[in-house]
């Protein structure tokens, strides 16, 4: 929990630079905010014939789109380092297609939702457009979004997309998004600290990843008091803990869904009928998070993370050995030169599991060149044209490049990632990513979080009542609130 800002089930669109040293900006989450979502649907309806029900709109063959002179407007949040690195993605897109030019708008991360919805009641939508998947679905819901199935069906690369990595809706019948890139969740850990306590490094291979039970010992052997004690002492001091074992945010989706589904269970259940958070599966996993901060002290509590800096600075100051995130944290670890740093996967529970998550990348339906449009949105599936991948921000979407040795090395630089980001990232991705993050078939999910599932994780974190107790009270609240799937 030492990232303490990171609170949702879900990531920000990972954020990157180009050729430079950084830190970034991580605050954008899958899903946007309900209140947010709301005022979306009472804003001024811009929708096409396709929403409306009329005629769809078709995409002209890849190779005879019009060359008529297009201008786009491509709305996006991040880091002032994706802010130039998008910048010149779009340059290399616009030289390369002369008759289109991509306007890039960046807007800051804080208050871009707002920004979505004050251009969309001023009937001036971006022609594209980063989106929280609930405003998303929302504006798609409202007609205000291109249903991209036509474009996606006729496209020749969409067979290459990884599994589960694109946003459907109206009973997977039409597509709101393809992934705009993704990223796993995996431990990251610090050499140092495991040498001087010579305790084997975290597995690489997911089929010998470290049982929950095995996971917690080796983070009560690297926990230590100020007095140098480790956890297992019975004379360990938890009031006056200099390093901890594990930041591992409990509140934070990519956190605990891989933990969920290792053990069996799941968000919702029953085709997103049924709230799953209260299930013994899931009490499970964020009762033995919880007994991390409180019962083993090898965790801070919520009030300690949030004067505590972040976890890479706490990783290369000697102050934590451990640190359960995203991919995207790869640049902040890799900026460090005095830091040894590495990767392994998850604990596991019953069965290995990782996530593979990313935020929709949407086209509006009132953009005038829905074929241009489509175009670029393609064009930026490809590492070679922008550095977040190598950069370790983004994770691309095509299952080439986690199958083909010439196109690994295309976005894992042995310069930015450590030697097992091949199995960590590649393997461990295509083999152990098996589910969906909820985010991207569960309805009304931003209701169910603000209203039910944020309230309890909170308690659970500040050791409020036990697991079990909180979330029962959670499903109270989110059972009315569960609408089904947009798959089905």
């Amino acid at each position: 929990m030492v990232d303490s800002n990171q609170k949702s089930t879900s990531t920000p669109a990972q954020t990157g630079s180009i050729k430079q040293s950084s830190t970034v900006t991580r605050r954008r989450l899958l899903h946007g905010s309900a209140a947010l979502a709301g005022s979306v649907a009472g804003a001024s309806v811009l929708g096409s014939a396709a929403a409306s029900g009329g005629a769809i709109r078709r995409p002209a063959p890849f190779n005879l789109i019009r060359q008529d002179p297009a201008e786009l407007v491509f709305t996006y949040w991040g880091s002032p380092q994706e802010q130039e690195a998008v910048a010149q993605m779009t340059e290399g897109f616009n030289a390369e297609h002369p008759d289109i030019t991509v306007r890039p708008q960046y807007v800051a991360n804080d208050g871009y939702s707002e920004k979505m919805t004050t251009m969309l009641a001023g009937g001036n939508p971006p022609d594209l457009a980063y989106m929280g998947a609930d405003m998303a679905f929302q504006w798609a819901l409202d007609g205000q979004t291109l249903d991209l199935s036509p474009w996606v069906e006729d496209d020749p690369e969409t067979p290459t997309l990884l599994d589960g990595t694109t946003y459907r809706y109206d009973d997977g019948t039409k597509v709101l998004s393809t992934s705009l890139a993704i990223s796993n969740t995996l431990l990251y850990y610090n050499k140092p600290l495991f040498e001087e306590a010579e305790i084997e490094a975290p597995p690489v291979d997911a089929a010998s990843a470290w049982t929950w039970d095995e996971f917690v010992e080796v983070c009560k052997l690297l926990t230590k008091d100020r007095d140098g004690r480790n956890a297992t002492d019975p004379d360990f001091n938890a009031e006056n803990i200099d390093v901890y074992g594990v930041a591992a945010n409990l509140e934070f989706g990519p956190v605990y869904m891989p933990l969920i589904w290792s053990n069996g269970g799941d968000y919702a259940l029953d085709g997103a009928t049924e709230f799953g958070l209260n299930k013994p599966e899931a009490v499970e996993v964020f009762q033995r998070l919880q007994d991390l901060i409180y019962v083993h002290h090898v965790a801070p509590t919520p009030a300690q993370s949030s004067s505590l800096p972040s976890s890479d600075v706490l990783m290369r100051t000697g102050k934590l050995a451990m640190d359960i995130n995203g991919m995207w944290k790869v640049l902040d670890y890799s900026q460090s030169e005095e830091l040894e740093w590495g990767m392994g996967v998850l604990p596991m529970f019953k069965e290995p599991h990782t996530s593979r998550f990313g935020i929709p990348l949407i086209v509006s339906s009132a953009c005038e060149y829905p074929d241009q449009a489509y175009e670029f949105y393609r064009w930026r599936y490809s590492p070679e044209r922008i550095d977040l991948y190598e950069q370790g921000l983004w994770m691309p979407i095509q299952s080439s490049y986690y199958t083909e040795e010439d196109k690994i090395s295309q976005w894992i630089d042995p310069d930015v990632f450590p030697q097992e980001a091949r199995q960590v990232l590649v393997d461990y991705t295509l083999n152990y990513a098996t589910k969906q993050m909820p985010e991207y078939y569960v309805k009304n999910m931003a209701a169910i979080q603000n209203e039910a599932v944020e309230p309890a994780l909170s308690a659970i974190a500040a050791n409020e009542g036990t697991a079990q107790e909180l979330l029962d009270q959670a499903a109270e609240t989110a059972q009315p609130l569960m609408q089904g799937s947009y798959l089905a």
